[in-house]
């Protein structure tokens, strides 16, 4: 037999209605939840879209920001607690689909409430930093290192410490802006997360490209202008000296020949040596701080080169030129020198001989001495004609200073050489006993004749009126002048004596003789037209 189906129990039919009454209130609580939730996103996001229009940040109006905030959460709270519920309910299609679409509400007003909370500034911020760097990137090309002149390069110091103090500036800000920036795209307040991230990349690398660019640039400017400052300093230095000395060299050696004061003149020129030598550390510094530029310009070192090649070619010249006068000097020096040397050689061999030959004519003559001084004289010959040679070469080729000091003492030379040469080669050799006797035999005979006439007195006699009565005159003089060299050639002073004496009686004697006849020859002219007269009727009568 079947049996017959139970019938739900009134317990069961009970709870049923219970649930379904219990649904219905959730669903009708939840309906009411979702469509305040829906009213409020509503309403902020109407506020949110206002302040961003405005350019108005949660920085801003920070209440505002912290309230909005707080219902945002609470809104996710309760919609996540609505899913948490429909896990263990089955609710009606209709409320799930309110749920979604409240979730996609909030999810875009979170997503506007992030773009709130972005600094409203933060672009134009970014554009600006942007700006400034580009703008020190534009001018950094001149700090190129192009020139070692002292203007220039301070010129280009200013520029790139005007670059160095906006890039200190503007250091503070940029830092701000990637920081933000980062946060921004951190919290994804921005629509382009992607292309804010390597706007902000890119702004840290300019920026430090930048910074390490202008701050080496400084660093190698103040180092180029400190050494082109010294640089300069040594340049003006060595090319003042070197034109000054180049002047004056071109003024001295523009003398005709050689200077009228040689040791004046060898003094500046051996000052000259000295400060060039003085100099070469200097010279060298400035080659050494060409080097250093060089270093720092980085394929502009041709700058330089020019530079200290043209001072080099400068030193070159003038010390060269400096250097040939010294020589030249020293050179004529020497000559003058040696010249002076066999001048003092020769005038003291003719002191000495004049001394022997004084000697001789006071003394009488010595074969001996002046045999010696023949043989000397040849070989002083030798030393004169040299000293003659030296001194024509020296006034032909050194000018009239050189001739104007040379001459006078080559002329008083060869007056005192030839004077000498003239005595030693005439010199009187001793006088023979046959030459003594034969004078004074001579001498005896006038002295007698000539006493026969003393004798005669002032009586006039036939000679007196005859027209040549003075005919031994010439004989007598020229015994006297044979008395006086034989005198000079007698070694003996006894002899010499006697022939000192007999030389004086003659002379005596003729003097003597000369004044009778002066007087004789008075009385003759008086009476002369009468004894002619005389003499003529005489010779008539005879006739």
């Amino acid at each position: 037999m079947r049996e017959r189906p139970q019938r739900p129990s009134f317990k069961r039919v009970a709870l049923r209605q219970k649930e379904l009454e219990k649904s219905t209130q959730w669903a009708q609580e939840n309906d009411k939840t979702l469509r305040q939730i829906q009213e409020s996103l509503a309403i902020t996001d109407r506020h949110l879209t206002a302040y961003l229009t405005d350019h108005i940040d949660a920085q801003q109006i920070p209440q505002e920001a912290q309230k909005i905030h707080s219902e945002l959460s609470s809104h996710d709270v309760t919609l996540g607690e609505m899913r948490k519920k429909k896990q263990d309910k089955e609710p009606p299609q209709r409320i799930m689909g309110q749920i979604d679409l409240t979730q996609k509400m909030l999810t875009d007003v979170w997503t506007k409430f992030r773009l709130f909370q972005k600094p409203a500034n933060f672009e134009a911020r970014l554009t600006e930093c942007e700006r400034t760097l580009n703008g020190v990137k534009g001018q950094a090309g001149m700090l190129e290192i192009g020139s070692v002149e002292h203007d220039v390069v301070q010129s280009q110091l200013e520029q790139c410490m005007k670059l160095y103090k906006v890039l200190s500036e503007v250091k503070g800000e940029v830092e701000t802006v990637i920081k933000t920036g980062r946060q921004v795209v951190q919290r994804q307040q921005t629509e382009q997360p992607k292309e804010l991230d390597d706007r902000v990349t890119a702004l840290k690398l300019l920026y430090n490209q930048l910074g390490s660019q202008v701050t080496e640039s400084k660093l190698a400017l103040e180092k180029i202008l400190k050494l082109s400052r010294k640089l300069r300093k040594e340049l003006n230095g060595l090319t003042e000296w070197l034109a000054t000395t180049d002047a004056e060299l071109t003024k001295r050696s523009s003398v005709d020949g050689m200077p009228s004061d040689l040791e004046a003149e060898l003094s500046w020129a051996q000052s000259i040596h000295d400060e060039t030598e003085r100099r070469q550390p200097q010279l060298q510094a400035v080659v050494d701080l060409a080097e250093a530029l060089k270093a720092l310009l980085r394929g502009h070192g041709s700058l330089v080169d020019d530079k200290v090649s043209l001072l080099r070619c400068n030193w070159i010249a003038v010390t060269s030129r400096a250097e040939e006068w010294l020589n030249l000097l020293l050179d004529y020096q020497r000559q003058m020198q040696k010249l002076d040397g066999g001048i003092e050689e020769v005038n003291g061999w003719i002191d000495g001989a004049e001394i022997k030959m004084n000697k001789m004519d006071s003394q009488g003559p010595n074969d001996a001495v002046l045999k010696v001084l023949r043989a000397e004289l040849e070989m002083t010959r030798g030393k004169m004609e040299e000293v003659r040679a030296l001194a024509q070469e020296l006034m032909s080729a050194r000018g009239e200073n050189c001739q104007a000091q040379v001459r006078p003492k080559v002329e008083q030379l060869n007056q005192r050489y030839d004077a000498i040469a003239q005595r030693v080669t005439c010199g009187l050799t001793a006088a023979s006993a046959k030459e003594l006797e034969q004078y004074h035999s001579e001498a005896q005979i006038w002295l007698d004749l000539l006493e026969e006439e003393v004798k005669q007195g002032e009586n006039l006699k036939e000679e007196d009126f005859q027209e040549n009565k003075d005919c031994e005159e010439g004989a007598v003089k020229e015994l006297l002048m044979k008395g006086e060299n034989l005198q000079k050639r007698v070694p003996d002073e006894d002899k010499r004596e006697q022939l000192r004496l007999k030389h004086n009686q003659l002379n005596s004697k003729y003097n003597t003789v000369k004044d009778l006849r002066l007087l004789r020859n008075r009385k003759a002219l008086a009476i002369a037209p009468q004894w002619y007269q005389y003499k003529r009727k005489s010779h008539d009568l005879l006739a």
